[in-house]
């Protein structure tokens, strides 16, 4: 009796099981949560000195959003829209490291930044720590990018291709004009973006028959005064003075050397946060004319970047610079990196972004916009532009030249 018992159990709980995998499978599937907005951060110095260009950087930041999300937003995610929160670095590395913890706290997926190289290094430490994708929109030290790094991504040249591409083009300059430019002197801001772009200079100058003749530093704290600088530039009697730094230095050099009457043949800008941008030429007027720059710069020459520029300037009732076309440029390569991963996960954003071949840019490079295994972007270069005529054109190299470049520049008092 007690083993009939035991079959009518066992047949009971097979009946049972079977029920439930048939209720189990006749039941409806959990739903995927709908994402209907993208949280992206970006830290830039709003307040400070450089607050002029941290605004410019966040304008094109929020331009860049808001035509993403005019036509529809991410499509892959049935439409969702990109929503940015701006965070201010104040010009300091330590509060770009925080704002960069605060930002994924608050549910950040990617973070863009920072414009100063420090405020950059430092942002990204937390950005790899919290394994949250992070795309440079201006900040050119190496050293961001040599650290092993698997977060960090930047699209526009580097140190090395500056420095590179500012002999290339002094060299050009001396062999077009068959005027003497043999020796430098380097006047530099001195933090890692100044003093990195001056060493990577000082490596390659030799091959391409460049005497640097003296590296001078110095500090934008409290800086009111460059004739000490520029004295000792006089003093060393360069065919050319070399400069790295930002707009309101770049604005006081020139102004300095022009009262001097500083004996070169050229001024010549690596990587400037002035000498390319319309906002010095406001500001220096006439002065500004013949000055030279090794930059990054979109190409001039293609339709997409003057329409760009031309929304800018409706939006904001201003020219657009250079720097915030990075930026403009860092939101749709994020955006586009969204949308293959259809997803807002931070880790899927990270392996498309390594995977990018971005091909719908106006950047003069070597083809679409792609990552090594560091993060640079490895079709990226620089191009030398000058100002003629209050207009800032690009020079070289010569199939994106707008105009012949002019060496040596007349005298100070010709302009």
């Amino acid at each position: 009796m007690n083993r009939v018992w035991r079959l009518l159990f066992i047949a009971c709980m097979v009946l049972v099981l079977l029920a439930s995998s048939v209720m189990a499978g006749c039941a409806k599937p959990a739903p995927t949560p709908t994402v209907t907005e993208i949280k992206i951060g970006a830290i830039h110095p709003l307040t400070g000195g450089l607050a002029r260009d941290g605004a410019f950087l966040k304008n094109g930041i929020d331009l860049a959003v808001a035509e993403i999300n005019a036509a529809g937003g991410i499509k892959s995610l049935g439409g969702a829209k990109l929503v940015v929160s701006h965070g201010d670095s104040q010009g300091k590395a330590e509060i770009a490291q925080s704002e960069a913890e605060r930002l994924i706290q608050e549910g950040a997926v990617a973070l863009l930044g920072c414009y100063q190289s420090p405020a950059t290094f430092n942002a990204t430490m937390i950005s790899e720590r919290e394994k949250v994708p992070f795309v440079i929109t201006v900040a050119v030290a190496n050293n961001i990018t040599e650290r092993g790094f698997k977060y960090t991504f930047r699209i526009q040249p580097n140190q090395t291709a500056m420095a590179k591409g500012a002999a290339e083009g002094l060299k050009a300059l001396r062999e077009a004009s068959g005027q003497p430019l043999e020796t430098v002197v380097y006047l530099h801001e001195d933090s890692l973006f100044g003093t990195g772009c001056a060493d990577w200079f000082g490596k390659f100058a030799p091959d391409y028959g460049i005497k640097v003749l003296e590296d001078i530093p110095y500090s934008l704290k409290g800086l009111t005064d460059v004739t000490p600088e520029l004295s000792r530039v006089k003093a060393l009697n360069p065919d050319v003075l070399l400069e790295t730094g930002y707009l309101g230095d770049g604005i006081l050099i020139t102004r300095t050397a022009a009262e001097m009457k500083l004996p070169v043949k050229a001024i010549f800008g690596i990587a400037s946060g002035a000498f390319s941008t319309p906002q010095f030429i406001d500001e220096v007027g006439s002065l500004a004319n013949y000055i030279f720059d090794a930059n990054y710069h979109y190409n001039a020459l293609d339709s997409r970047a003057q329409a760009v520029l031309a929304r800018y300037k409706s939006k904001y009732a201003e020219d657009m610079p250079t720097h915030a076309a990075l930026a403009y440029s860092a939101v749709y390569v994020l955006a586009d990196a969204i949308e293959r991963a259809k997803s807002d996960d931070p880790e899927a954003i990270r392996d498309a972004l390594a995977t990018a071949d971005y091909k719908d840019h106006f950047w003069p490079y070597l083809g679409p916009i792609r990552f090594d295994e560091t993060g640079e972007c490895s079709t990226a270069r620089s191009i030398v532009m000058q100002v003629q005529n209050g207009e800032i054109l690009q020079v070289l190299p010569k199939e994106y030249a707008q105009a012949e470049a002019i060496y040596p520049m007349p005298p100070w008092e010709e302009r």
